[in-house]
C-alpha cells in the first residue's frame, strides 16, 4: 500500500510533525512493512505555491494507492478556503475526478467560539459529498471533540464521521542522543507556551461577552476593542506572573534545569514574556531554551521531551506526545480541544486551566507530587496509551477493510 501523505511537512510548526509521524507509525505497524508514503507538503497548497486544482488529481491518481490527508489542522474555516471550506480545498467538481480511495486521518478544528467560519456552506456541500461516498472516502477526526464540535456549530452530523485517537500520541523519536540544553544532574522541566491565536486565548471569562457580540460586531472590531481596554494583556500578564512564581518555588526546593520550547513561531513572544518575569538568578542561571526545528526534524525534537523529568505545556502536541512518551505532564490548558482530549482518555486530573483562580497552589502541588514522584502519572499516562493503540489498531483494521 502506497500512500500519497499530506501533511505539513514544510511546516516549522513541530507539532504537525508529530501527528503526521504518528500517523506513519501506527499505519506501518498495522498494516505492515509494505506500507510506503509518498509525503506531498500541504503547506505549499496553504500559501500558493502550489494550487489544489487538476494537476492534483492527476498526482493522486498516478502516484499512489490511496490519498492520506493527516498532519494539520483542517477545519478553520478561513476566509482565503473559497473552494471547500476547509484546508483541503480541492474545488467539488474535482472530487468525483480523484479515482484512489481518499483516507480523512484524524483532523481537527482550531475555531473559537466567536469566530466565523467563512463559506461554510462550501464546507457543508464539501461533507455532503464525503457523507454521501463511503465506498471511497473513510472520514476519521481526532478525539479532542471535533466530532461533537461538527454537531453542535455546523450542524453536521453522521455515524460515518469516525473518532480515532490523536495520532501525535505516538511520535517516534530519538533515544540516542545527549541534548546539551538537558543536565543529567538535575531535574529537567521543558515549558511550551502557546500564543497563537493571542487575542482569543486570553479573553477568559469575558469569552460570553465576545460571542454575544459577534452578533453584532465582525471579528476584526471583536479583537480590538479587546486589545484597546487590555483585557488580553492583563489576563495573560497575571497567567505569566503565577507561572513564574511557579517555576521560582520549584527552584528553591530542588535543583531545576528550565528549558523553555517554543513550538511555533507565535511562541517567541511568549517565551521573551515569561522570561521577564522571572528573578534574575532563575532566569540567568537555571533557564535554557531551545530553538525552533521544521517536521522533518521532529524525531530530534521530541527526544528532548522523552528525557524529561517534566514537561509543563500549553500546546496540543506537546501534551499528547508526552503522554504517549511516558513523559510526566501538566496540561495548562486554555482551549477545548485539549480538555476534550484529556476527557476521552480519562486523564482530566492531571491538568489545570489558564484562569484557575487557584492556578498556582494547583500547578505547584501537581509538579511537586511528579517530581517527587513520577510513577502514579507514568502508569495513568501508560494505561490511557494502551486503551489508545487498541482503539486505533481497530480503526487500522476498518481502513484495512475499506482499503481492499
Amino acid at each position: 500500500m502506497r500512500f500519497l501523505h499530506l501533511a505539513n511537512w514544510n511546516s516549522t510548526n513541530i507539532g504537525n510533525g508529530a501527528l503526521a509521524l504518528g500517523a506513519e507509525r501506527v499505519l506501518m505497524e498495522d498494516l505492515g512493512e509494505g506500507t510506503t508514503f509518498l509525503r506531498e507538503p500541504w503547506d505549499d497548497y496553504t500559501f500558493g505555491l502550489k494550487d489544489f486544482d487538476q494537476s492534483f488529481v492527476e498526482l493522486v491518481n498516478s502516484s499512489c494507492d490511496a490519498l492520506l490527508i493527516n498532519g494539520a489542522v483542517t477545519l478553520n474555516g478561513r476566509p482565503y478556503l473559497k473552494n471547500a471550506g476547509m484546508r483541503f480545498d480541492l474545488p467539488l467538481p474535482l472530487w468525483d475526478k480523484i479515482t484512489k480511495p481518499i483516507v480523512f486521518y484524524g483532523i481537527s478544528y482550531r475555531l473559537w467560539a466567536h469566530q466565523k467560519y467563512h463559506h461554510l456552506e462550501q464546507f457543508k456541500a464539501a461533507m455532503n459529498y464525503i457523507l454521501s461516498h463511503p465506498e471511497k472516502i473513510l472520514f476519521a477526526v481526532r478525539n479532542d471533540g471535533t466530532k461533537e464540535w461538527l454537531k453542535k456549530r455546523l450542524n453536521i452530523d453522521s455515524p460515518l464521521i469516525y473518532e480515532i485517537p490523536d495520532t501525535g500520541t505516538f511520535v517516534p523519536h530519538t533515544d540516542d542522543i545527549q541534548y546539551p540544553e538537558l543536565d543529567a544532574r538535575k531535574k529537567n522541566i521543558i515549558i511550551a507556551f502557546n500564543n497563537e491565536d493571542e487575542t482569543h486565548r486570553f479573553l477568559g471569562f469575558t469569552h460570553q461577552l465576545v460571542v454575544l457580540g459577534s452578533y453584532f460586531w465582525s471579528e476584526e472590531k471583536i479583537q480590538k476593542f479587546f486589545a484597546r481596554v487590555f483585557v488580553v494583556r492583563n489576563n495573560k500578564e497575571r497567567f505569566l506572573k503565577r507561572l513564574a512564581r511557579v517555576v521560582e518555588r520549584i527552584a528553591m526546593e530542588y535543583e531545576v534545569n528550565i528549558i523553555l520550547a517554543p513550538h511555533y513561531l507565535d511562541d517567541y513572544k511568549m517565551v521573551g514574556e515569561f522570561i521577564s518575569k522571572l528573578k534574575p538568578r532563575v532566569a540567568h542561571q537555571m533557564t535554557v531554551s531551545i530553538g525552533l526545528l521544521k517536521v522533518a526534524h521532529t524525531k530530534y525534537f521530541y527526544g528532548r521531551y522523552a528525557k524529561a523529568d517534566l514537561a509543563l505545556t500549553m500546546r496540543v502536541h506537546a501534551m499528547s506526545p508526552s503522554i504517549g512518551m511516558g513523559v510526566p505532564v501538566v496540561p495548562i490548558v486554555s482551549q477545548g480541544r485539549m480538555t476534550e482530549y484529556l476527557s476521552r482518555i480519562g486523564l482530566s486530573d492531571i491538568a489545570v486551566n489558564v484562569f484557575d483562580q487557584y492556578l498556582e497552589e494547583t500547578l505547584y502541588a501537581k509538579a511537586k507530587a511528579i517530581l517527587d514522584d513520577p510513577t502514579t502519572i507514568r502508569k495513568q499516562c501508560a494505561s490511557a496509551v494502551e486503551a489508545m493503540r487498541k482503539d486505533l489498531h481497530l480503526f487500522n483494521q476498518k481502513l484495512s477493510s475499506f482499503l481492499e
